[in-house]
């Protein structure tokens, strides 16, 4: 006779017992083989940093255009500079903050939000104060680098420096927008820039913000003809919105 168990009896017969075990140990092994190559097949972190609850003092000269930027002399190198782009907290850009300190030397609390080679400072609100004792950074010149057809992604540069990970692709394209809509600069992440991967503020020919009509476009795959410029270490790409078309 075949057993028979009632879920109110204090124990299942043997057989019972030892199929539900069985199954039990089938289970699990399936939950953790999954999680495991669930886990094995997604892309791994960027390798960016937002330095959130480490705010630094920094010194240096501010330049409005295109956007807010500190530009700070390299140690050790006087003709040298870089140059960290200024936001401000949570989805705002940093113009505001800056406007009245246009090529004036100046003292700010930030916080450092950097990947690979660019890096981007969050202002810390009312932490701005011009820097009468500092030298006059050196001015930096825009270098002709020519045309160039790129392929890539415009990114909002706070969430995809570090502040979000991932912080590009189709996960990322709402808060992208809002990004950019509230005056975060917005970047370039080409795929293939002269051999190797590279990051380029973006910019129409005026040196301003691309139209809204361009906000759609963001966190998507596009081509983009435009002019290419070195400023110190940093590229600077010059284009509109004619001249980028989204690719499958």
């Amino acid at each position: 006779m075949k057993e028979f168990y009632v879920g109110y009896l204090s124990a299942a017969p043997p057989a019972t017992r030892r199929f539900v075990r069985r199954i039990v140990v089938l289970l699990v092994l399936a939950a953790v083989g999954s999680a495991i190559t669930i886990a094995a097949l997604q892309n791994p972190f960027t390798a960016s940093v937002f330095e959130f609850g480490k705010p630094r003092t920094l010194a240096g000269t501010i330049e409005v255009s295109p956007y807010p930027t500190l530009v700070v002399v390299r140690p050790g190198n006087a003709a040298g500079s870089s140059r960290y782009l200024l936001v401000g907290g949570g989805k705002h850009g940093a113009d505001v903050d800056v406007s009245k300190y246009d090529h004036k030397t100046v003292r700010l609390t930030g916080t450092l939000i950097f990947r690979r080679d660019q890096t981007m400072i969050e202002i810390v609100s009312g932490s701005l104060s011009e820097n009468t004792s500092a030298a006059p950074q050196p001015d930096s010149q825009a270098k002709d680098l020519g045309l160039f057809d790129l392929v890539g992604e415009i990114v909002d540069g706070k969430c995809y420096l570090g502040v979000m990970n991932p912080g590009e692709g189709k996960v990322h394209r709402d808060c992208a927008a809002r990004c950019l809509s509230g005056g975060i600069p917005p970047l370039f992440a080409a795929e293939d820039f002269e051999g190797a991967p590279a990051t380029l503020v973006l910019t129409d020919h005026a040196q301003k913000l691309l139209p809204k009509a361009s906000l759609p476009l963001a966190a998507k795959r596009v081509r983009v003809h435009g002019h290419v410029f070195q400023v110190g270490y940093s590229l600077r790409l010059e284009t509109d919105s004619a001249a980028i078309s989204p690719l499958p």
